[in-house]
């Protein structure tokens, strides 16, 4: 059962207004003072109420009671009256949609497409990522001209030159699916090289290269066979890697069993599906399958991102043949391309091949069993993370953040939890050197000004009044005003892609 593809001078108690440029990218990440706030740390239960919050060169330096005067001198006043202070979310798996995948399509209508020389595309994606919040996104792996896209923006974000998310840039590590095939006699294997390693050596060069290139972590894939996989797996640790992906495919002479994976783990498993994947031959996603599943994850010290709101999305397809409406408010978001991705033929999860493939009955169970799983998984203590593999059809980047921790909610996480999910786990895992990505004196300034108590209702991350991007603070009227520039470009787009299904009809 495959449920996925890849697609592509301020004292305290004075007001100020921010000046223009306040959050444009030529703006230095300055000094800021969020006045009286309520903070929510989030690395313990406490909530600090009516705080002044002190933001100098991109971190947070003071955090005192509002009564307390602070020497904010001439710091932009961001006024935090009403509203709460929590760390900014991070997409935990993602494949962001850029220039370069763009340009790697093998559609000629799509890789043909004038882009112009702006960068505007993917302006615009890490700006919708910005409006739901997101301060930070793990990208799990892509094609090779995406993936240099990434990592050239990544640099310029960096370095201040562009406004948008923290991001991880993962490097997929796959070997060809003949080589793991349970039948023998199907295709040939290819011959094994670091592209598609099919050896040990092989899957360690392909580590190395990533090194070499500057990835920030690996994502093992589930064709690699047994030695492949520990190979990358292994290489990866002594290269200072985390890894994060699919767990390998069983059943055939050179692959992985359950207790090996299990006792070679990655840091992080991608999916909970992936799991469901691992329950025992035969069983049928039994509920028994759980316990035996969820303690073996807890015993291999191995953290989950579960993607629940994947699962939910591919379901409804299967069950509705459609793509489920994005949230609303966001459907403007989602850029001519992405909805030309979404829709059929290029939408596998519309097809009857798709409907008429083998297990396709027990989509719905493999839901359930998931959401069972991760709720399994969350009361043996295993670290969840928030992802959602968009934009995969029918989530939306940014918003679909927002629909995984209301999953993650509906499954008995608390508030509290959800919030953790979607900020400190995802910064022990990925960044673990750069603090913990908690509202505290000295952590970086990721984080998300919002205008209603999370912890009343999960449903309230919804309501972003700004953020603080890497240090730099953006108004959402001022995101919304950077997203409305960007429309002309894509409605541009649009006619280019109106343009060649016309010129592909006659």
């Amino acid at each position: 059962m495959n449920f996925r593809c890849w697609t592509l001078g301020v004292g305290l108690g004075l007001t100020a207004l921010a000046p223009a440029w306040a959050g444009s990218a030529d703006a230095p990440a300055g000094r800021y003072l969020v006045r009286d706030v309520t903070v929510v740390p989030v690395d313990t239960d406490e909530v600090l109420a009516h705080r002044n919050v002190l933001i100098e060169g991109g971190r947070i330096a003071r955090i005192a009671p509002a009564g307390r005067r602070l020497r904010a001198g001439t710091a932009v006043v961001v006024d935090g009256r009403g509203k709460y202070l929590v760390p900014g979310f991070v997409d935990a798996h993602v494949h962001i949609a850029t220039e370069g995948a763009i340009r790697d399509s093998k559609d000629p209508a799509i890789s043909g497409l004038d882009l112009g020389g702006g960068h505007d595309y993917d302006r615009q994606a890490m700006l919708v990522l910005l409006k739901a919040g997101v301060t930070g996104a793990a990208n799990l792996g892509g094609s090779a001209g995406g993936d240099e896209d990434l990592l050239r923006l990544r640099g310029e974000i960096d370095a201040g030159r562009e406004i948008g998310p923290k991001l991880y840039v993962g490097k997929r590590i796959n070997g060809p699916r003949a080589a793991v095939a349970a039948q023998p006699g199907g295709q040939p294997v290819p011959a094994s090289r670091p592209e598609a390693p099919t050896t040990a050596a092989d899957g360690i060069a392909a580590v190395r290269r990533a090194r070499e290139r500057g990835y920030d972590f690996i994502k093992p894939y589930q064709f690699l066979n047994r030695q492949t996989y520990l190979a990358v797996v292994e290489e990866a640790r002594r290269q200072g890697f985390i890894t994060t992906g699919h767990l390998p495919e069983l059943g055939c002479a050179s692959c992985a069993d359950r207790a090996f994976a299990f006792a070679h783990p990655m840091t992080n498993i991608a999916h909970s599906e992936e799991l469901a994947r691992f329950a025992r031959i035969g069983s049928d996603l039994a509920p028994a399958d759980i316990e035996t599943l969820a303690q073996a994850v807890a015993d291999s010290g191995a953290s989950v991102t579960p993607t629940l709101v994947t699962l939910r999305t591919i379901v409804a397809m299967y069950v509705q043949r459609e793509v489920p409406a994005v949230p609303d408010g966001w459907q403007d978001t989602v850029d001519p391309v992405t909805k030309l991705d979404w829709a059929a033929p290029a939408n596998r999860y519309l097809s009857q091949a798709f409907r008429g493939q083998e297990g396709a009955d027990r989509f719905s169970a493999g839901y359930d069993f998931a959401r069972v799983l991760t709720r399994a998984l969350w009361k043996r203590g295993v670290p969840l993370t928030v992802g959602t593999d968009a934009a995969l059809p029918g989530l939306a980047f940014g918003v679909s953040v927002r629909q995984e921790m209301v999953e993650l909610r509906e499954i008995g996480l608390s508030p509290l939890e959800v919030l953790r999910a979607a900020s400190l786990n995802a910064h022990r895992l990925f960044d673990p050197q750069a603090g913990s990505g908690a509202v505290r004196e000295g952590e970086r300034a990721d984080l998300v000004l919002l205008d209603a108590d999370p912890l009343a209702d999960i449903h309230n991350v919804g309501k972003v009044a700004g953020v603080f991007a890497q240090g730099r603070w953006l108004s959402i009227g001022e995101i919304d005003r950077r997203l409305a520039e960007g429309e002309a470009f894509e409605r541009g787009l649009q006619r280019q892609i109106e343009r060649g299904k016309a010129a592909g009809t006659k």
